[in-house]
């Protein structure tokens, strides 16, 4: 989930019928966020910031 507001990403697991958070991410970090750990997410990009500062 994804509140540009805030700027936080909350990865979350429907698990038996609920929904759980993973791990709440913010700022400038760079993640891996499940299902798509191949993929480097660079906060920074969502959020329309300078990435090469």
């Amino acid at each position: 989930m994804l509140d540009p507001v805030a700027r936080t990403l909350e990865v979350l697991r429907l698990e038996q019928g609920h929904w759980t958070i993973l791990a709440t991410h913010t700022g400038a970090e760079t993640v891996r966020a499940e299902p798509f750990e191949a993929l480097e997410i660079d906060l920074r990009l969502l959020w329309d910031e300078d990435s090469s500062a």
